[in-house]
């Protein structure tokens, strides 16, 4: 993961934008992150594996897709 300071990122925005699709970039202010910068499908693949494995079995696709459901919204803080 790259680290970056935000005057930089501002700077060289385009540049920034075409090096998030192959990795994260931390954006800095003061010398603490502030963001990540990265591409929707990794970070959407990133979310979908934080949540396997912490699902029960279950013997249905309804229960399953419940399941889902309200773990989404736990994260969220619903």
């Amino acid at each position: 993961m790259r680290r970056v300071n935000i005057t930089e990122f501002r700077r060289n925005l385009s540049h920034y934008i075409n090096l998030c699709s192959s990795e994260k970039i931390q954006i800095t202010k003061n010398g603490k992150v502030v963001a990540v910068f990265s591409s929707p499908d990794s970070t959407c693949f990133e979310s979908l594996t934080n949540l396997y494995g912490c699902l029960q079995k279950v013997d249905n696709r309804s229960e399953y897709d419940d399941l889902i459901g309200q773990e989404i919204m736990r994260r969220c803080g619903y």
